[in-house]
């Protein structure tokens, strides 16, 4: 088991380490919890490391056993939601066992799977290191399932200064952003407070019970947070860091939050599940660049494309032919993300480069777009999007989500004027479509 989290068990023990829906839990219940999950796992007189199948969320026994199964030198795959779910998952892990969760309880399921030969596994197996399994969102096709050396990530941890600001959980169990947040929230002998969902209602009803002070979060749920009234409404005093991530961040976005949250510090994060998620800084609270400030981490820019090679990066795919290509021969992470240099070792997001719409022959990526649609007064959300044109290759077209009082019509035009002026004339959407959410439904036929 990691030095650190025993250290924390032992300083922190009347402390709270994770409060949420099912009640709180301290350091040192975690800490029992954690000794009766390794209990379990010995008791099945394994003949060596196996793979376990982990459903369940930021609770206090998905926890425990997170940590016990690292620290007995198995491999553990997350899983949100419930066993129902994952039946393709389950079988791309090939998960001997199964541990089902709720608040402080968990079932042990078997599962009459043989021992994984998967090389990635048996690298971890040689070094007598625990492994994770995670997997991408398979929002372009079939999920990727990535083996990474959780032993190596834990040990990144080790030195995080002790703190007691309250940290929110926003992102999933199975996330490389979530157990980022859990981890260096323990580490740091901290509190984890858990909303019961990730509605702004209900997200900002947690904030402000528990006094949270550090909220990690998209730019989407962000504007979503600001829509709602909620930062309004609700005492988020405490509030002194937001962090940001995921996607690119509009600046007329950033601005706004600014505003509504003068005393907040905003750092933008950025990592990938292949590689973890990097140490970064940014040269000034209204910037949208970032420079990377950390010691486990190279970088370069290839053709606009950030690649990346890390200390933390996965050691091979479950499913290679999902994506293995994206690693070079000498271990460089082609991560996708189109970059803009800035000076003195920053760099910019703007997008996914498979997301650039080609206007006639010439490029743009939706965020650039976005960022001046959200800027605009009544718009709660957007997305730009390419459409096939016979003409033209593709055509742009914004999906907005308007407030519920404005004027459909009145917002059309003032998004068209406010991308005419701001953006070049192949970039300024064709057609303007109001829809009760992004991806959702049309509201009405519009033109």
């Amino acid at each position: 088991m990691s030095d650190w989290f025993v250290q924390r068990l032992e300083e922190r023990a009347a402390g709270f380490a994770l409060r949420g829906p099912w009640g709180d839990c301290t350091y040192a219940e975690l800490g029992r919890l954690t000794a009766a999950a390794r209990a379990d796992i010995r008791a099945l007189a394994l003949d060596g490391p196996s793979v376990f199948a982990l459903v369940g969320e930021h609770e206090p026994a998905a926890v425990a056993w997170l940590f016990a199964l690292a620290a007995e030198g198995h491999a553990v795959a997350p899983l949100a939601g419930n066993l129902a779910e994952h039946p393709g998952k389950l079988a791309e892990v090939g998960a001997q066992w199964i541990v089902t969760v709720a608040g402080f309880g968990w079932k042990l399921l078997p599962r009459m799977s043989e021992p994984s030969v998967h090389p990635a596994f048996l690298r971890l197996r040689e070094r007598g290191h625990a492994g994770l399994v995670l997997f991408s969102s398979g929002t372009s096709g079939r999920p990727k399932a990535m083996v990474q050396d959780l032993t190596v990530l834990l040990d990144t941890f080790a030195g995080r200064r002790p703190n007691r600001l309250p940290v929110l959980a926003l992102l999933g169990f199975d996330h490389i952003g979530g157990l980022n947040t859990l981890f260096a929230t323990l580490a740091a002998g901290s509190t984890l407070v858990v909303p019961a969902d990730r509605s702004p209602p209900v997200v900002a009803a947690a904030m402000a019970r528990h006094r949270v002070a550090v909220l990690p979060a998209s730019p989407t749920f962000l504007n979503l947070l600001l829509a709602s009234g909620e930062a309004g409404t609700r005492d988020l005093g405490a509030l002194r860091v937001i962090t940001y991530g995921t996607e690119p961040m509009p600046e007329g976005l950033l601005g706004r939050l600014r505003r509504a949250f003068p005393a907040v510090r905003f750092i933008q994060t950025f990592g990938t599940s292949e590689t973890g998620i990097a140490r970064t800084e940014s040269p000034d609270a209204s910037s949208t660049f970032i420079r990377f400030a950390d010691p486990l981490l190279e970088w370069k820019v290839v053709d606009a494309e950030l690649w990346l090679r890390s200390r933390t990066q996965i050691d091979g795919y479950l499913n290679p032919q999902e994506g293995a290509d994206r690693f070079t021969a000498d271990g460089w992470f082609r991560t996708g993300d189109k970059v803009e240099l800035g000076p003195d070792g920053t760099l910019r997001i703007l997008g996914r480069l498979g997301e650039a719409i080609n206007v006639g022959g010439e490029k743009l990526m939706p965020a650039e777009v976005e960022a001046v649609i959200l800027g605009v007064p009544a718009v709660v959300d957007c997305r730009v999007r390419g459409e096939a044109h016979a003409l033209i290759g593709q055509a742009v077209v914004a999906d907005v989500v308007a407030a519920p009082a404005a004027d459909q019509e009145a917002l059309r035009a003032s998004i068209r004027a406010a991308c005419r002026r701001a953006l070049a004339a192949h970039k300024v959407p064709t057609r303007v479509l109001f829809v009760d959410a992004v991806g959702g439904p049309r509201l009405k036929k519009t033109r």
